[in-house]
C-alpha cells in the first residue's frame, strides 16, 4: 500500500520511523567515520560548557618537575572540538617509547598556554603515550579533568592514580592535621603498591611521583633502591632524574669488607670475654635436659628458624599447642626470643 493511501495517523508513524532510521544511520556513519580506523591516535568526545574554547592542546612533559609549568613552547599539537565534542590528534611523530603528555583546554579570552590547578575548573589531565598508542578519551560531565579511557590499560592506571591524589587533596582540605597525615600516608602506600605491581615503567614511576616520594626516601631508602633495581634497564630522562635522588646501594665489595671487619671484631671480642663464654655451655646443656621429648622436637625446629605455623604443620599439632610449648621452652632455657634459641649452645 502506498504511503499516500494510508490514514493520516499511519502516515505520521511511518514518516517518523523513516526519519528516525535516517538519523540513526547518519549518526552511526559519523561515529564510524570518526572512530573506525585503527591507526595510532589520541581521540575522543568531551563535554564542554560555554566558558571554554572548543580546542584542545597537547603538551610534552619532558620531566616530572614540569608537570605544572606551562609555556607556549611546550604545546606540540592542537585539535578543534567539533559541535558533537569530537577531537583527534594524529601522533605518528611521537617518540616510539612512552612519554608523559598533558591535555588541556583554556577559557575564552585567556591565553592558550594557561593551566588551572585544582578545583572544579581544573583544565588539564595527564596521559602516557607513544607513536603507536590508540587512546580514546571521554568525559561524562562538564568537568574536563574527570575523564574515562576506553581500552587503554596504561592510562586507566594513570586515571586511578589521579583519583587517589584527588581523594588525598579533598580529605586534607577538611581534616585535622593528624588525620591529614594518617590519610596521606595511607593513600601514599596505595600509590606505592600500584608502582610495585605495575608492569609499565613510566606509569609505575608516575604513581611513585604522585606519592611525593622525596619526603619518604630517608625513611624508606631500601624500597626505592629495590624499585631502581626492578627498572635498572630504563634509561629515560624520567628514570635518570629519579635515580639521581635515591642514595646508591653499597656494592658487594663494600659489603664483603664490612663482613670481614665484623668477623675480626667478633674474634677480638671473643678473646676478651672468653672466660665468661666457657661457663655457658655446661649450664645450657643441663637446661636442655629439662625439656620433654615434644619440647626437644619443637626446640630443634625453632633452631632451624621455623615459624609457629610451620612447626604446627610439621608436627601435626595446633598452633595454640605450639605456642604453649614454645613458652615452656623459653622458661626452661631462660631465653626471651627465637634469636636466643638459635644462638643457644646444645
Amino acid at each position: 500500500m502506498k504511503l499516500a493511501n494510508l490514514p493520516f495517523n499511519d502516515r505520521y508513524v511511518n514518516l517518523l520511523a523513516t526519519f528516525t532510521l535516517i538519523l540513526l544511520f547518519n549518526s552511526n556513519s559519523l561515529f564510524s567515520q570518526n572512530f573506525s580506523n585503527n591507526k595510532p591516535k589520541i581521540e575522543g568526545r568531551i563535554v564542554l560548557d560555554s566558558i571554554w574554547k572548543p580546542k584542545l592542546y597537547l603538551s610534552h612533559i619532558s620531566d616530572f618537575s614540569k608537570m605544572y609549568t606551562m609555556s607556549r613552547s611546550m604545546i606540540i599539537a592542537e585539535s578543534d572540538v567539533d559541535s558533537s565534542g569530537y577531537f583527534k590528534f594524529n601522533i605518528d611523530y611521537l617518540p616510539k617509547n612512552d612519554n608523559l603528555y598533558r591535555l588541556h583546554i583554556s577559557k575564552k579570552g585567556a591565553s592558550d598556554a594557561s593551566i588551572i590547578i585544582g578545583g572544579k575548573e581544573e583544565n588539564h589531565f595527564f596521559i602516557v603515550a607513544n607513536k603507536a598508542s590508540k587512546i580514546e578519551i571521554f568525559n561524562n560531565n562538564k568537568t574536563f579533568s574527570d575523564v574515562t579511557f576506553k581500552s587503554d590499560v596504561k592510562n586507566k592506571i594513570i586515571d586511578k592514580v589521579d583519583d587517589i591524589v584527588k581523594l588525598i587533596d579533598s580529605t586534607n582540605y577538611s581534616a585535622t592535621r593528624v588525620k591529614s597525615e594518617f590519610v596521606t600516608n595511607a593513600f601514599n602506600e596505595q600509590l606505592r603498591k600500584i608502582a610495585d605491581t605495575c608492569s609499565y615503567p613510566l606509569v609505575s614511576l608516575y604513581a611513585l611521583q604522585k606519592s611525593k616520594y622525596e619526603v619518604d626516601i630517608d625513611n624508606n631508602t631500601g624500597y626505592y633502591q629495590n624499585f631502581i633495581e626492578k627498572w635498572k634497564n630504563e634509561d629515560s630522562e624520567y628514570f635518570k632524574t629519579f635515580k639521581s635522588k635515591v642514595p646508591k646501594r653499597k656494592n658487594a665489595f663494600d659489603s664483603r669488607i664490612l663482613i670481614a671487619l665484623s668477623i675480626l671484631l667478633s674474634f677480638g671480642l671473643g678473646f676478651f670475654i672468653n672466660g665468661k663464654i666457657r661457663k655457658r655451655p655446661h649450664k645450657q646443656t643441663l637446661a636442655l635436659k629439662t625439656l620433654s621429648v615434644q619440647e626437644r622436637k619443637i626446640y630443634a625446629l625453632l633452631k632451624a628458624g621455623k615459624s609457629n605455623k610451620e612447626i604446627s604443620d610439621d608436627l601435626n599439632i595446633g598452633i595454640s599447642t605450639v605456642k604453649s610449648h614454645v613458652s615452656s621452652i623459653y622458661q626452661k632455657l631462660n631465653v626471651k626470643s627465637r634469636k636466643e634459641i638459635i644462638n643457644f649452645k646444645d
